[in-house]
C-alpha cells in the first residue's frame, strides 16, 4: 500500500467527470457537481494515498449522481455504485451508468441492506459519504454488515457535516434562547424529501465514540475541513457565510472527514435492542 496518486491524476480525472455533466446538460446535476467538487477532490487525494499494486474495488454506497463512481473509475478502481431505486429510476443516470459500464446495486432499505446479504470481504473502501447524518433507523445491524462486506485492513470512508461548525453552534444557540426549539427547524421537516434532512449531525469525537462502542475493531481517523461555497441571497446567507469564514480559519470547520481502518477480530460489542 501507500502508492500515491499525484494530485494531478486526480484533478484530470475530475474534469473528464466534470465535462460529462456539463454535456448531459441537467441542471440538477451541474448544480450538485460544482456544489460537491472540492469535496470530491479531497475524498480522491486522500483515498488514492492507500491506492495498492492491484486495482482497488471500492463500493460507493448513495451514490445519486454517479460523479464519485465515475472518478474512481477514471482513477483505475473498480466501483460498484448503490442508491435507492428512485434513482437508479432517473433516465439520464440510468444512460450514464450503461455508456460507462458501471456495476449497480438497488436497494431501498439501507438499514436492512439485503442486496448485499451472503457477501464478505468483498471490498477495499467502502464509500459513506454524507449520509451519516440522515440515518433514522438503529445502526447496528446496518454497520454489522459493512464490516462484513470490507476486506481486513480496508477502509470505510465517511464524510459530513460537522455538528460542532461556528456557524451550527450560533444557530443552535440563537434557537433556544428565542425558544424557536432544539434540533431541525419545523420548515425543514416540510421542505425536504425522506431521508432529506439532517436529522443528526456529528462531531469528530462523537463519530469516534460511535465506532468504537461498536467494536475495537474500527480505527477511526478524523479531520476537519470544508468545501462548501455559499451564495449570498440576503441576511441570513450573508450572516452564516462570515460565520463559516471564522470557523473554518479555527477548529470549528463546517465538514469532517473521518477514515476508518478496519482490522478485523470479529469483536464485536454491541446487539441490536429489542422492542
Amino acid at each position: 500500500m501507500m502508492i500515491n496518486t499525484p494530485k494531478e491524476e486526480v484533478k484530470k480525472a475530475l474534469e473528464r467527470v466534470q465535462n460529462i455533466v456539463y454535456e448531459d446538460g441537467n441542471p440538477s446535476d451541474i448544480a450538485y457537481f460544482n456544489y460537491h467538487k472540492a469535496r470530491y477532490y479531497r475524498m480522491a487525494v486522500t483515498l488514492m494515498s492507500y491506492q495498492s499494486d492491484e486495482e482497488l474495488s471500492i463500493l460507493n454506497m448513495g451514490s445519486h449522481y454517479l460523479h464519485v463512481s465515475l472518478l474512481f473509475k477514471f482513477l483505475g478502481c473498480k466501483v460498484d455504485s448503490m442508491d435507492v431505486s428512485e434513482f437508479w429510476n432517473i433516465d439520464f443516470i440510468k444512460l450514464r451508468a450503461q455508456k460507462f459500464h458501471l456495476e449497480q446495486i438497488v436497494d431501498d432499505n439501507f438499514e436492512t441492506l439485503e442486496s448485499i446479504n451472503g457477501s464478505s470481504d468483498k471490498y477495499d473502501i467502502i464509500l459513506f459519504t454524507e449520509i451519516l447524518e440522515h440515518i433514522t433507523f438503529n445502526p447496528i445491524v446496518f454497520w454489522q454488515k459493512i464490516y462484513a462486506l470490507v476486506k481486513d485492513n480496508g477502509l470505510i470512508y465517511i464524510s459530513t457535516p460537522n455538528s460542532m461548525s461556528l456557524a451550527n453552534i450560533v444557530k443552535s444557540i440563537t434557537r433556544i434562547l428565542t425558544f424557536r426549539g432544539i434540533g431541525i427547524p419545523v420548515n425543514e421537516i416540510f421542505n425536504n424529501v425522506t431521508y432529506g434532512h439532517h436529522w443528526k449531525e456529528y462531531s469528530s469525537s462523537e463519530i469516534k465514540r460511535y465506532f468504537n462502542k461498536m467494536s475495537d475493531d474500527f480505527r477511526v481517523i478524523t479531520s476537519r475541513y470544508h468545501y462548501k461555497k455559499i451564495k449570498i441571497e440576503g441576511l441570513n446567507s450573508g450572516l452564516t457565510a462570515i460565520l463559516n469564514f471564522i470557523g473554518n480559519r479555527i477548529f470549528l470547520s463546517d465538514d469532517i472527514e473521518a477514515v476508518i481502518k478496519v482490522n478485523k477480530s470479529d469483536n464485536w460489542k454491541i446487539k441490536p435492542p429489542k422492542y
